[in-house]
């Protein structure tokens, strides 16, 4: 099975910004299920987390779950989804084999989030809210870009995530 299974999202230019990795390589787990391939992006979200982006979305999503009453849920629902993508791009008689005979393997797939990162009650704080570990914004941008929503969208966005290289970089990403 490769380990690219097809492109998430393009840019306006047609070029792929992020791709769909297969959840195995071999019989190890692929951290994530998005790839950022976009070399503009990939530049432009690098020199966002070197300047603090990291801990400033982590802040901001930790912010958005104490003001807004569902946060937690959404952001926990958004993992879900990523989960329950992962394990929907493997075929049922892998998956079958894993839960049979790799179970650690299968939970792992299962139970890890956007780039390995697991939530749940065992990571829930005495007041009800789990710690936000974003882990790096690359995988944030890939999880929004492919699956076109993010508890941290109005973030991203501000942020300027959504833009693109305005053309300059269209021969290289079509080599």
């Amino acid at each position: 099975m490769s380990l690219i299974l097809g492109t998430a999202n393009r840019c306006r230019f047609g070029c792929p910004r992020v791709i769909v990795c297969s959840p195995l390589t071999g019989i190890t787990p692929f951290p994530t299920s998005f790839w950022l391939t976009c070399p503009w992006l990939t530049r432009f979200i690098g020199t966002l987390e070197s300047s603090g982006g990291v801990g400033e979305l982590e802040r901001w999503l930790e912010t958005h779950q104490k003001h807004k009453k569902h946060a937690y849920r959404e952001w926990l629902n958004f993992d879900i989804d990523h989960r329950l993508t992962r394990m929907a791009l493997l075929p049922p008689n892998v998956l079958n084999f894993l839960r049979r005979f790799k179970p650690k393997i299968y939970d792992r797939l299962r139970r890890d989030g956007v780039g390995g990162i697991r939530y749940g009650p065992e990571v829930l704080r005495s007041n009800g809210y789990s710690p936000v570990r974003v882990k790096c914004i690359h995988l944030q941008a890939a999880s929004w870009l492919a699956l076109r929503r993010h508890p941290g969208e109005e973030w991203l966005e501000a942020h300027g995530i959504k833009q693109d290289c305005g053309g300059e970089m269209r021969e290289l990403c079509l080599q």
